[in-house]
């Protein structure tokens, strides 16, 4: 018999949290599903770790294609290949309770999507989707397709969950505040090397200027986000030089759509 439900675990040279992430799915008190991770070239020990994994699936990519592509040949794994009739999608530092899938499942219908309670490691919760437990029928990613894998980081989950989904095709997103889990990443000043930068100003101004209608409201709301960047360089960032030339070519590519990995990632 097929698995109800597809796994998505997306990880990048972060073994020691992968390993707690897979402990907590395969303790999951629902157990009909096939937990695949899709490994962004991991350098750390990852794949040696997965290979002796013999109860989980494994999509070992040629290269870091970012969250945006691994989400997206994750998705398309089971659209394509393992025909379930759901697919739970998470980072690597997602920590779900034991029966959170299980009251996902029971809560999901054909035009919906579901996601748990979600608490940061630093007690902020999260009540949007995103890569943080969010389960998804089928017959919707059949209908809307996968993340868009040109962004490579930064605002694909949005572009995919609430843009896409729920705004473009109006499907419905319900908080499902029984399930729960906590997302362990917790940002600290600083956090954001020159790279982190340039995505997130290019993926900003894209969204907003192509895959968005623009109105007075959204064009304020725009400057307003570009500004917030920049000022955060200004006010709390170190190496202001490297991060002021990733936010003004990170402005360029994004006003002339120029998409895809352009700039790569350095750990930081």
């Amino acid at each position: 018999m097929k698995p109800n439900v597809g796994v998505v675990i997306v990880t990048y040279n972060r073994l020691n949290l992968l390993k707690i992430t897979l402990c907590k799915i395969l303790g999951q008190t629902f157990p009909d599903m096939e937990v695949l991770v899709v490994d962004n070239f991991s350098t750390d020990g990852t794949r040696d770790y997965l290979a002796s994994m013999e109860n989980v699936s494994k999509l070992l990519l040629a290269e870091n294609v970012g969250p945006a592509g691994g989400f997206h040949e994750g998705i398309k794994y089971f659209a394509e290949k393992s025909k379930v009739n759901y697919v739970w999608l998470m980072d690597d530092d997602f920590f779900p309770f034991k029966s959170c899938l299980e009251i996902l499942v029971k809560s999901v219908n054909n035009d919906t999507i579901v996601f748990p309670f979600i608490r940061e490691k630093d007690f902020i919760s999260r009540r949007d989707p995103g890569w943080w437990g969010v389960l998804i029928p089928i017959s919707i990613i059949n209908k809307v397709g996968y993340p868009m894998k040109e962004l490579f980081f930064w605002t694909e989950d949005s572009e995919y969950l609430l843009h896409r989904i729920r705004a473009k095709y109006n499907y419905k997103a319900k908080w499902i505040s029984a399930a729960k889990g906590v997302h362990f990443t917790k940002r600290e000043k600083n956090h954001r090397p020159p790279w982190k930068f340039y995505y997130e100003t290019r993926n900003m101004l894209y969204m907003r200027l192509y895959e968005r209608d623009v109105t007075f409201k959204r064009s304020l709301k725009l400057v307003k986000s570009w500004l917030k960047l920049l000022g955060s360089i200004v006010l709390k960032e170190n190496n202001k030089k490297e991060k002021f030339k990733m936010f003004f070519r990170g402005t360029q590519d994004g006003i002339y759509k120029r998409l895809g990995k352009r700039v790569d990632p350095i750990s930081g």
